[in-house]
This record gives C-alpha cells, structure tokens and sequence, in this order.
C-alpha cells in the first residue's frame, strides 16, 4: 500500500456512480456545487445561516436525506459548520486546503516526516514536571531535550501544526544539529548513535486549542484540534523521542489502511 501526504483542496469524492446512471451526477452532488456557488456569489454570506433542510427540500425537490448527505460535503469541506439550535452557518467561500496523512506502514510514516518543514521557536533542556514524567514514561525531575516548533506542509508558508518533542537525555547530542540539519529529530538520532527506531506507538485526542499556541498557528484560541502523541522505540523500553503534534480540525485528515490477515 503507498502512502501519500498531499494538499486536498475540498477533501471531497464524489462515489462512483451506478452502471445505468454514470452519465448522471448524483443529486445530492449537483446540490452540495449549488450551494457552493451561492455562498461564492454572495447569495448566503459568510456567518450568515443556509436555508433549513425544510426549505432546501422544497427549493431542490429533494428528500431529507439527499439534502442532508450535499450539506455533509460542505460540512467535510469546512465550509460551513452545525449548530444545535441554531442552523448550518458559512464558515468560509472556499475549501480549506488540508492534508490527509495515509499510513499503512512505518516506512510511510517516516516519509511524511522527512516532508514536513519544520520552523523552530525554541530548544532547551527542561526538567520533566509531573505530567511531563507521566507523558514520557520517566520518573520526575529528569532532564530532557526539549524542542518547541510550528510544521509547514506541502510548501505552505501558514503553519499547519504546532510540535513539541521530547529527546531522551541519551540522545541530548543531537542539540546542536537541530535546526541546522534538515534532517527529521528520528533520523537525527538514529545517524548520530548507530541506532534503529524499530516501534512507533501513536495515540489521538481531541481538545481546544489554547491561546499560546493557537497564535502560532494562527487560529481562533479554543480551536477544536487533533493531538497525535508518538513514541519511538528502539532496542529499550523508554522511548528515544517523543513528539506531540497538534493540528486545527480544518487542517488535517488522518487515514489508516489495515488488511485482516485470515487464518489460512
């Protein structure tokens, strides 16, 4: 399977169409580019609301569930957002860019790594504090390289992520490449200490946003964001590296592709 971090302007694909009908667009299709073309003209202005699934039913002729699936599009999208209570707001006139990072393997992993363009704020050793020690699986008080840093995607010059990673004090040695290596920090230390990574764990959590960062990145401060948490591992227990990435829910998709391996 082959993995590919790539730009997606709308993050939309429309599904194949059945074998009697693949001259047709399907409905729900040709309602999601017509709305689209009325929030570009003006005819529903940003922040303002769309129409009710009532009202959009009877403009299109549709059923619920036709107009429920072209507004689901604009929603992935990002360009317009759901409110209990309150309607289908316009979010923005275009789709914003995103990126979907597919991973099927660690190879694929390390690719989308070596790709990404990493701009530094800050490297310093730091004693871990309690959730620190919990996070990197180390007893308190022990010292890490600490490295601070906004990531680029796909030749962008609008931060996409925000990183913090964590170097074991094993591989601390690595400081004084960082930042001018363009080199990820994994195969920083792999190249400098003749080691492997052989094991990747990686863990997903939701949360807002806060003000420091969101103004690196840019957003609006309590920002729903993807957090992804990876350890890497060598021939030890105690990971070598561990990074925190932190994305705006509009900036990134994350794909996974598993085979089930049957019993013969």
């Amino acid at each position: 399977m082959k993995s590919t971090t790539s730009p997606m302007p709308d993050m939309i694909q429309a599904s194949a169409a059945p074998a009697a009908s693949q001259d047709r667009e399907p409905r729900y299709k040709s309602i999601y580019q017509d709305l689209i073309a009325g929030i570009r003209s003006g005819q529903y202005p940003l922040m303002s609301l769309l129409p009710t699934e009532h009202d959009l039913c009877a403009r299109y002729q549709a059923s619920r569930h036709t107009v429920r699936e072209a507004i689901r599009l604009l929603t992935e999208a990002g360009m317009v957002s759901r409110r209990a209570g309150v309607g289908t707001r316009i979010e923005a006139v275009k789709p914003p860019t995103r990126y979907t990072q597919r991973i099927s393997q660690l190879a694929d992993l390390f690719l989308y790594i070596q790709n990404a363009d990493l701009r530094l704020r800050d490297v310093r050793t730091i004693k871990a504090n309690v959730r620190q020690a919990e996070l990197l699986g180390c007893p308190p008080k022990q010292e890490w390289l600490h490295v601070r840093a906004v990531k680029l995607l796909g030749g962008t010059s609008t931060p996409v992520a925000y990183s913090e990673a964590f170097v074991h004090p094993d591989y601390a040695a690595i400081r004084d490449d960082i930042g001018k290596v363009r080199m990820p920090l994994s195969a920083l230390i792999e190249s400098h200490y003749s080691q492997r990574i052989r094991e990747v764990g990686q863990d997903f959590a939701a949360t807002p946003i806060p003000k420091a960062m969101a103004e690196q990145l840019r957003v609006a401060p309590k920002t729903a964001g993807l957090v992804i948490t990876r350890r890497y591992y060598g021939e030890q227990t105690i990971p070598m590296l561990v990074t925190v990435t932190t994305f705006p829910h509009d900036k990134m998709k994350y794909s996974m592709s598993l085979q089930v391996d049957w019993p013969a």
